[in-house]
């Protein structure tokens, strides 16, 4: 696989980007375009729409519910109306997860001028900057050294495999990458091949939500533990998750704090979204407190998860104590920024050059990669 590596990264970025417009058709932006997908990432194409001066004139979405509403002012239809009213050469942008569906969908019906967000978050990385998908290729082909660094660090061969496909992935936008190496069926976060949970476990819950990572951490230890501490900032979520703690699962060992995890104690702005994007931000209305993991020291935590929509590097910095002293277990979402596949791994091994690295995904798209360090 290294070599595999070295060749992925010998090739100038113009190789791989000249491949992916090969493989697509040419995208007019003084032409009109519909929107496959009228949810939150169709809500996010509205403004970038508007940034790049392309005029938008529907949605389109299979959900029948939504035919001959509106969407931020703008009009969805299904797709039978799609193929009745616009002509087959309307541009059209799937602003859904589910791209390769749609895409046959699109393609049955006779469409051909469609392209994958990603292609854009991709080709056009500035102007189309989406949390998770922002992808650009320069940052791998000039990273080739940490790249290479990181992937000789990786402890088995599941790591240095599912790495290579997630930058192969990256590089051609081919889902095949992704397929080869998603592991849907093992339990995010607490992989039994490679955490060994106790009953001693002293867990903090980094970016909790609404408690769907407690639920199958009291699962998988038998509900045998001695803390929990869930962090949470989103102020509707941190009130499901209190919800659930003190009314459902009902276990005093299990504190929740409305706090941010960051490098120091500060206050900053923050999206409060109530779902998984809620995420700090340069500016905004709504502020949040952050501390950093090493003012709780003293609790010794023996497991740390983060999944804190990009603030991760941020967090690990403000544990950097703890990480030297208590060397706790970690599991580190990789996926918001494409250089935290690399960098996170780098900077656990920089904080404490005893852990082991692994590498695993859990997902059919970009989200969902976790770096394990042990």
């Amino acid at each position: 696989m290294k070599k595999e590596l070295n060749i992925l990264l010998s090739r100038p970025s113009s190789y791989y980007k000249n491949s992916i417009i090969k493989n697509s058709p040419k995208f007019n932006f003084n032409k009109p375009v519909v929107l496959f997908g009228a949810a939150k990432m169709g809500l996010i194409y509205i403004e970038l729409c508007k940034k790049n001066k392309i005029k938008l004139i529907a949605f389109c979405d299979n959900d029948n519910r939504k035919n001959n509403t509106y969407l931020n002012n703008v009009l969805i239809v299904n797709p039978l109306t799609l193929r009745k009213y616009f002509n087959k050469d309307i541009q059209i942008i799937i602003t859904s997860l589910y791209d390769e569906e749609i895409r046959k969908q699109l393609y049955k019906l006779g469409f051909r001028k469609v392209w994958n967000h990603t292609y854009f978050s991709t080709l056009y990385a500035r102007n189309f900057s989406i949390l998770s998908w922002t992808n650009y290729i320069n940052d791998i082909t000039n990273n080739k050294d940490n790249i290479i660094k990181c992937f000789n660090y990786l402890k088995d061969t599941i790591s240095k495999k599912t790495f290579v496909e997630i930058l192969k992935y990256r590089l051609t936008l081919n889902r095949k990458h992704i397929n080869k190496v998603a592991n849907i069926s093992t339990n995010i976060y607490f992989d039994k091949n490679i955490i060994n949970l106790t009953k001693d476990e002293v867990f903090l819950d980094g970016g909790a939500y609404n408690g769907d990572t407690i639920n199958p951490f009291i699962k998988q230890t038998k509900g045998m533990f001695k803390k929990v501490f869930c962090f949470e900032p989103d102020f509707e979520s941190y009130s499901i998750l209190k919800r659930h703690t003190e009314k459902e699962i009902k276990d005093a060992r299990i504190k929740v704090l409305p706090y941010g995890l960051g490098k120091k104690e500060e206050t900053v702005f923050f999206t409060n979204e109530g779902n998984l994007q809620s995420k700090i931000i340069k500016s905004g209305k709504v502020e949040i407190k952050l501390y950093p993991v090493d003012k709780y020291i003293k609790k010794k935590f023996t497991l740390i998860k983060l999944d804190i929509e990009g603030y991760e590097k941020e967090a690990l910095l403000g544990a950097k104590k703890t990480i030297k002293v208590h060397k706790p277990k970690l599991a580190i979402c990789i996926y918001h920024y494409l250089k935290d596949l690399w960098e996170i791994p780098l900077l656990i091994k920089r904080l404490n050059p005893e852990y082991n690295i692994f590498i695993r995904h859990y997902n059919e798209f970009l989200f969902d990669t976790v770096c394990y360090a042990v």
